[in-house]
């Protein structure tokens, strides 16, 4: 029996397989030992070594954060301020002027007038305005140093001549002169100047008049008697307007007053007569309304509001604020000539409640002063600013011979409504006996005027002033028989 050499025939072929290469699989169905997969990428040469990741530094302690935080509040604001400043030093230094927008085509008009006479380097503000019958301008001018008298009415007559020049329909023009200074002391203003012109006045001159010449000759001019002073002026007017720091009344006191307030207020209104020297509503039994005016007087509005009113043939009270009856005073005495009621509405127009009795009755004396010394008539009505009043501020109009008027009707034309929507709330308010409450200076009050006086004398209503509201005996306040010492 033939046998096969399985023994030799095995060692034959492991031999001939280890003599092939290693890279060359026997087979496709095994390429070769399974090698595992690494869990990691490995580096090669080719490969950018990875940085090591860099350590953090521990936070800092908690009171030296804030430290620094507030270090670079400090700084960031500092930066801002001197940023804002240097804009407003430009602003001021290129002399543009704020149009108010009210006739838009006017006001660029006289601007641009002014710019080529080369006027415009002080003018802080134009407005104009119209009740489409009387048309006139107001031009604000503000002055760095102590300006003599003679060079301010020369730059005023050349101005007033200008503006009347580029618009020839222009019937008034109403110029206020500030101080200017480095620093500004709150909301105080330094009214130093003030003139207004017809152009009647203006045309009616000779073209070779010297501006000084033609300004000294206008009838409605006014003059700070430390015009030429401004260390001193700056002074009185500040204790005029800031000296208000004694504090406020006591809470128990003040609510007090409050409970006693709402008793006179409630039978005030009910019985429509004067309750603790306070007039809230006059009596029922007469179909008037009183029509009363705060602030003022005003350049541009003041002479429009006139000027509405003797067209419509009506008479109001107007409460003047002393210090712009000083600054105004033509316009303060055109009110009594055209034979309007003048109250008190303080001096400074500041809060008077919770001051003592003396500072508000310097207060109210020298408003009675000035409107006395403008116009020759010393008012016996009195109006405290916003409304806010307390006993005190009430004794003291008393002991100057004042009735304290407050009101029934307040639309809110200070608060810019539309004038549709202001000649409804105004409307919707109207019984008899009502003070209506508005103010100088809002175009909305003299676009709505006409409307409301149609109204009122279709329903019935007199229109009057609050004096001629009252039966002579519910005037409790006498005239003073004399002007008050200075």
């Amino acid at each position: 029996m033939l046998r096969f050499p399985v023994r030799a025939t095995c060692m034959a072929f492991r031999k001939s397989r280890m003599a092939l290469p290693r890279d060359e699989p026997t087979s496709a169905r095994r390429a070769g030992p399974k090698m595992r997969r690494p869990t990691k990428r490995m580096m090669t040469s080719s490969d950018t070594p990875i940085p090591p990741r860099p350590m953090l530094p521990s936070p800092p302690a908690p009171g030296r954060y804030a430290y620094k935080q507030a270090c670079r509040f400090v700084f960031g604001f500092l930066v801002l301020l001197l940023v804002a400043g240097g804009l407003k030093a430009a602003w001021a230094s290129s002399g543009s002027a704020h149009l108010a927008g009210f006739l838009p085509a006017v006001e660029a008009t006289i601007l641009d007038g002014l710019r080529r006479e080369e006027l415009d380097r002080g003018v802080v503000r134009i407005a104009a305005d119209t009740n489409g019958f009387l048309t006139v301008a107001a031009v604000t001018v503000a002055l760095s140093g102590a300006p003599s008298l003679s060079k301010l009415e020369t730059y005023v007559g050349r101005l007033v001549r200008t503006a009347f020049r580029a618009v020839p329909f222009l019937d008034e023009v109403d110029v206020t002169v500030l101080g200017r200074h480095p620093v500004s002391l709150a909301d105080l203003e330094d009214v130093i100047f003030t003139a207004a012109a017809s152009r009647s006045e203006v045309l009616s001159a000779p073209v070779n008049l010297p501006p000084a010449d033609l300004v000294r000759e206008l009838r409605r001019v006014w003059a700070h008697p430390l015009l030429e002073r401004p260390t001193e002026r700056l002074r009185e007017a500040s204790r005029a307007q800031l000296g208000f720091g004694e504090g406020s009344p006591a809470l128990l006191h003040t609510a007090l007053g409050t409970l006693r307030d709402l008793s006179d207020r409630l039978r005030g209104h009910l019985l429509g007569q004067v309750v603790s020297s306070k007039l809230y509503r006059a009596s029922r039994g007469r179909r008037a309304v009183a029509l009363t005016f705060d602030d003022g007087p005003l350049p541009l509005y003041t002479p429009l509001l006139l000027d509405t009113l003797g067209r419509l043939g009506l008479r109001a009270t107007f409460f003047l604020i002393g210090r712009r009856v000083e600054q105004y005073p033509y316009f303060a005495a055109a009110l009594v000539q055209s034979g309007h009621e003048l109250g008190n509405h303080s001096y400074s127009h500041r809060n008077l409640t919770g001051l003592s009795f003396d500072v508000v009755h310097e207060d109210l004396r020298r408003a009675q002063e000035a409107i006395f010394y403008a116009t020759g008539h010393m008012p016996r009505l009195f109006r405290p600013p916003g409304g806010r009043y307390d006993p005190t501020v009430v004794n003291a109009a008393t002991a100057l011979g004042m009735l304290t008027v407050l009101w029934t009707d307040n639309p809110g034309d200070f608060q810019g409504l539309p004038p549709q929507r202001l000649k409804t709330r105004l409307l919707s308010r109207i019984y008899s006996g009502g003070i209506i409450l508005l103010h100088q200076g809002m175009p909305q009050t003299l676009r709505i005027l006409p409307e409301v006086s149609q109204v009122l004398h279709r329903l019935g209503y007199t229109v009057t002033t609050v004096t001629g509201l009252l039966h002579p005996t519910d005037v409790r306040a006498r005239w003073p028989s004399h002007p008050p010492s200075r």
